[in-house]
């Protein structure tokens, strides 16, 4: 699976789940996913994940670099980004207390689609 199809998925629980609005009380976030070879940048907002282009992405988005196989056990919610990081399988720009809202999101959609199967 290529990294377009990651944040389809994910998008698609994302915008599904009322649940995660606490996490976008004060802020929206830009998230790219680059594993060397593809880029993709979702904005995350209280009800939505939308696909941008790289027009709209500026200074403030978040890189999370890594192997696809570990961005997508991320995304997928099967592994934590703090570990990741930690292992050095994956790298980073995001403050921690962004990192740990991000790991939350990733968890928990994670775990609503792992419970539902």
């Amino acid at each position: 699976m290529h990294i377009n199809g990651i944040v389809d998925l994910f998008s698609k629980r994302f915008e599904e789940q009322s649940y995660l609005s606490p996490f976008f009380r004060l802020n929206d976030y830009v998230v790219s996913l680059a594993d060397g070879e593809e880029c993709v940048s979702m904005h995350l907002r209280k009800r939505s994940c939308k696909v941008i282009m790289k027009e709209e992405v500026d200074q403030h988005t978040i890189r999370i670099n890594g192997r696809m196989n570990v961005l997508q056990s991320l995304v997928e919610g099967k592994q934590k980004l703090t570990e990741l990081i930690a292992k050095g399988e994956i790298e980073t720009n995001a403050s921690y207390r962004t990192i740990l809202k991000l790991e939350s999101i990733f968890y928990l959609l994670g775990k609503q689609t792992r419970d539902a199967v």
